[in-house]
């Protein structure tokens, strides 16, 4: 029998052809690189994939930047997303929807999946970075836009907000009113609730506030009453209220996930405590989770809370006055209890008048070096605690940073016309500016302002 080598080949050939497996892989193949180049350029151009499957899409914190990238997420409501983010910077960031109540760690040099479903209203949505060491982390913003698409029973967010009441300062009211109970209780009711607030300049800007004012009206006890609380929540979101500086028992103290878990729109929850120990103290909100505490707080949700001495009337002050410093840095506004200069209050004086300001930082960013014109004060009070009078410094700035409180008296004897502001000066130029005047004194006459031509 002959063997030809033409033979053979053409055999191969022939059975080669007719065996279908190699056909199979080549079309699979073909599917998969179709599948695959179609993945890579949706996850590229960040387009949502189908509502009725997942949406997946690669993000990335951008090294050395506190950057998202992209800042800018647009999912169909209702469908599951999945992130896949990969932080290149050598540190912990965090990734938090507060709508949601996500809150996910993303470590340094490290890509993580983050899961969740879009069950919310189509409309924008902020989320951020919630790990807190700086103001880095703070900007570190993006949007999600939630589109029409899977009907989960949610209402479409409204475009306007013509509901919501306006209000200002003029409408306020400075402490918040108590019924004493026969057991000896003060008990106060706090709301929480949404108001279109106009800071002086006109323009309302969206704002959470307590019984509908910003800051919300001061609560105003003597060291050892028995305080009771019932705060009721009126937003679109849970809240809680922390009391800053308040030596209560543990669970009173208003921290979601630890103490408490927070109250839910529509419900009132009752703190109760005993107040203690005296001084400027503050209450705010701590958020819904760890995530979100600086978001309610920049919506305005802070306001005084003063405890006094037993003996304070032997001490009083000629002028006892309290302002709670706050931000709304996206407005560029830096209000001092509610206002911007000029519709901040001015403090009116006599000569040889003993003048107290109790000044609390209720922002969550920025610190405040507040500085009088014309005077020297003594810091008499730190966070609420006094100064020992020998330790007490004499200056004309004191920072202040976010959470402190600094109490400052100063004698008024040097009758004009003078301003305390923050020294920070785009904070200034943001409304952070009040007078100091004195009762009954006028400029000389012949006295005049420079007159520009």
């Amino acid at each position: 029998m002959e063997f030809s080598t033409e033979n053979i080949t053409r055999e191969r050939v022939k059975t080669e052809l007719s065996y279908p497996f190699p056909v199979t892989l080549m079309v699979a193949l073909c599917v998969l690189v179709g599948a695959l180049g179609w993945q890579t350029y949706r996850l590229i151009t960040h387009e949502p994939a189908p509502v009725e499957g997942v949406v997946e899409i690669d993000m990335r914190v951008v090294q050395g930047q506190w950057q998202w990238e992209p800042d800018v997420i647009s999912v169909p409501q209702g469908s599951a997303v999945q992130l896949s983010i990969t932080n290149e910077d050598g540190f912990a960031h965090g990734f938090a929807i507060a709508e949601l109540a996500l809150d996910r760690r993303l470590p340094g040099g490290q890509t993580t999946l983050v899961e969740f479903e879009a069950a919310l209203a189509p409309g924008e949505y902020d989320f951020f970075c919630s790990v807190f060491c700086g103001a880095g982390h703070f900007g570190q913003r993006g949007t999600l836009v939630v589109t029409e698409g899977v009907d989960t029973g949610v209402a479409p967010l409204a475009d306007d907000r013509s509901d919501i009441p306006v209000r200002n300062r003029q409408q306020a009211i400075a402490e918040l009113p108590f019924e004493m109970l026969d057991d000896g209780i003060k008990e106060f009711h706090l709301t929480v609730e949404e108001v279109m607030w106009d800071y002086g300049d006109g323009n309302p800007i969206y704002s959470w506030g307590y019984n509908g004012q910003l800051p919300g009206p001061d609560i105003r006890v003597v060291e050892g009453d028995r305080v009771r609380i019932h705060v009721t929540n009126k937003l679109p979101e849970s809240t809680t209220v922390h009391w800053h500086g308040i030596d209560l028992s543990w669970e009173a103290d208003g921290v979601p996930g630890v103490t408490m878990d927070p109250i839910k729109t529509g419900e009132t929850y009752t703190y109760e405590f005993t107040a203690y120990p005296a001084g400027t103290r503050f209450y705010h909100t701590h958020g819904s989770h760890h995530g979100d505490e600086h978001k309610q707080m920049d919506m305005g949700l802070a306001g005084a809370f003063i405890v006094e001495p037993r003996d304070f009337d032997e001490v009083r002050p000629d002028h006892d006055v309290t302002w709670v410093l706050t931000e709304r840095i996206q407005s560029g506004i830096f209000p001092i209890h509610g206002a911007v200069f000029p519709a901040v209050p001015p403090i009116i004086v006599r000569e040889g008048d003993l003048v107290r300001i109790r000044m609390i930082n209720a922002g969550s960013s920025t610190f405040h070096p507040m500085h009088l014109h014309g005077h020297q004060f003594k810091v008499v009070a730190v966070d609420g605690n006094p100064i020992p009078e020998v330790a007490q410094l004499t200056r004309n700035v004191q920072p202040i940073l976010p959470g402190e409180t600094y109490d400052v008296e100063f004698v008024a004897d040097n009758p004009g016309h003078w301003l305390l502001h923050c020294h920070e000066l785009h904070h200034a130029a943001g409304g952070m500016i009040a007078e100091v005047i004195y009762e009954d004194w006028s400029p000389p006459a012949d006295f005049r302002l420079h007159e520009h031509h």
